[in-house]
């Protein structure tokens, strides 16, 4: 491995908020095989370093660089950071959605509910927790990065082992959306 290559890779993940392996490999023409190499490298050099207060995490296929779960006391003092306790039970649910499919329609997020969002949608809309789209004659949905920033949402689902979209709603959920998720 050419180290001005694992310097360009550990460079474009650093400046990004998150970056799939197909993405790192169209900027930089850096074939798959060695972009894995590279990010075991990298892996190695972050991850298993206790020298190291970062560490490269793979989070729904996109890789980013987190602070280790050890200095969080002292990085909660530089950075702000919001609760997910900020947020009504219904918007919770509406944020965990999002976090687990990353964009969804209204009409997708009221079917695995099994209620009408309208409202609430509108709440996290202006609360910045959420964003949309226009896609045709509806909108699409997804968490801001600044909300996913400051709660580290997809990262407490992914350490959760994630989510099944067919426990949100009611108890017939998956019935009604006929066993889907």
């Amino acid at each position: 491995m050419e180290k001005e290559k694992i310097a360009l890779i550990e460079a474009i993940i650093f400046a990004s908020k998150g970056i799939s392996m197909q993405k790192l490999n169209e900027l930089t023409n850096i074939n798959q095989d060695e972009i894995n190499k590279i990010i075991e490298h990298l892996y190695s050099k972050y991850n298993n370093n206790s020298e190291s207060g970062i560490e490269l995490k793979n989070i729904d296929g996109y890789l980013k660089f987190y602070t280790k779960k050890q200095y969080s006391s002292h990085i909660e003092k530089v950075v702000k950071r919001r609760s997910l306790s900020t947020l009504t039970n219904q918007q919770l649910e509406i944020a965990i959605l999002l976090a687990t499919k990353k964009e969804a329609t209204k009409k997708e997020i009221d079917g695995i509910r099994g209620k009408d969002s309208t409202n609430i949608l509108k709440q996290l809309l202006y609360s910045g927790v959420i964003k949309r789209k226009k896609s045709g004659r509806s909108y699409i949905y997804s968490l801001t990065e600044t909300f996913k920033e400051e709660t580290l949402i997809e990262e407490l689902i992914g350490e959760l082992g994630g989510a099944q979209l067919d426990t949100f709603g009611s108890k017939n959920s998956s019935s009604q959306n006929n066993g889907k998720r």
